[in-house]
């Protein structure tokens, strides 16, 4: 790192927590331009469409005769390796469980599985082709029922169950949205606005590095999707309880295994603990918990729930462009915050462990 930039990050701690990649521009690649590059590679017609994004730039292919995919370019700051750990592990799943409702890898016409394109701007993208999962977005289908909840935690613990001996060379890089790097949020709190939230989160925050921490470096480790958010997730209208795709592998890390369900269940903490709960049953019903994770798990989500807040906030005050995109889940963070955060501790772990039939 230049010694430009590492006065920029010391004068700006918020913006190093935040991390480089953000200063990259997204590919710009126009749709006639991606369809270009499949026709090129993939030996495929018909029509594209820009999807929203804040770092990459991906669309969905319409190709002629019906079939759908998702072409993904990857930012040019993304450490190639980081790219080749999702393509390895969406390989390595499709092997595992074929069934599982997650996307698949297309080959070019030359058999590769991702391949570097030169930017119009002269910048190097890696570009890779996935199947299209039909449904509609959890986020947009209304309250979400009991069992469309319950098949979103089996679907997780599959997900787990089948990444049992998976590894990579990037599968450990670092990423803030990794619930073990919290610590790293303290800047991100400190410019918080609201003094009470500022207080609960930090109180929060210290409470995880001086217990949290280091309990969970002997949890169990497994690669975990560690983003099962309401919009990552699509269910088919004509069976709406079932979890018809779990996209955005985007966020996946080697990291304690409980992460990845403490992530999920963040999301659905302005429904109480009671709705947690039922999740975490069903996880363990597919994939069982150890007493150590399931004693972790309160305080997991609540860092999740921080993580989400700390994060959106610092980046949509310095991309303000992207802010409606980047805060799509800080509403419903500060929601399941309120609804959750405020009860006893010791409560709340109890309830996970009878729901796990372990009182």
């Amino acid at each position: 790192m230049s010694d430009i930039v590492t006065d920029v990050f010391i004068a700006d701690p918020v913006r190093a927590a935040l991390g480089e990649m953000l200063d990259s521009p997204p590919p710009a690649l126009d749709e006639a331009a991606a369809l270009q590059v499949l026709r090129d590679h993939y030996g495929l017609e018909g029509k594209a469409e820009s999807l929203a994004c804040e770092r990459d730039a991906n669309f969905r292919i319409t190709a002629t005769g019906g079939r759908s995919f998702t072409m993904k370019l990857s930012n040019p700051a993304e450490p190639e390796g980081n790219i080749n750990f999702q393509t390895e592990a969406l390989l390595w799943l499709e092997a595992r469980d074929p069934t599982l409702p997650v996307p698949k890898v297309v080959r070019a016409s030359d058999g590769r599985s991702e391949f570097p394109l030169v930017l119009p701007d002269g910048r190097i993208s890696v570009i890779r082709v996935l199947t299209w999962l039909e449904g509609i977005p959890v986020a947009r289908g209304g309250a979400v029922s009991p069992e469309l909840r319950r098949n979103l935690a089996r679907g997780l613990a599959r997900l787990g169950r089948a990444f049992e001996g998976f590894d990579h060379p990037a599968s450990r890089h670092e990423i803030l949205w990794d619930i073990r790097n919290a610590a790293r949020l303290r800047p991100l709190l400190r410019e918080l606005a609201e003094p009470d939230l500022r207080a609960l989160l930090m109180e929060e925050l210290d409470h995880f590095e001086a217990v949290v921490s280091l309990r969970l470096a002997h949890m169990r480790q497994r690669v975990i999707h560690n983003d099962l958010n309401l919009h990552n997730a699509v269910f088919d209208p004509a069976r709406p309880d079932e979890v018809s795709g779990i996209l955005d592998f985007g966020d996946m890390v080697k990291t304690p295994l409980v992460i990845d369900l403490a992530v999920a269940c963040s999301y659905h903490t302005p429904g109480g603990p009671e709705v947690v709960a039922d999740m975490v049953r069903a996880y363990h019903g597919i994939l069982p918990l150890e007493p150590g994770e399931i004693a972790l798990l309160r305080d997991l989500i609540v860092t999740r729930l921080m993580t989400t807040i700390a994060i959106t906030e610092g980046r949509a005050a310095r991309y303000p462009q992207n802010a409606a995109y980047i805060l799509r889940n800080n509403g419903p963070a500060r929601q399941g915050l309120a609804a959750f955060a405020s009860l006893p501790r010791d409560q709340v772990s109890a309830m996970f462990r009878a729901a796990c039939e372990m009182e």
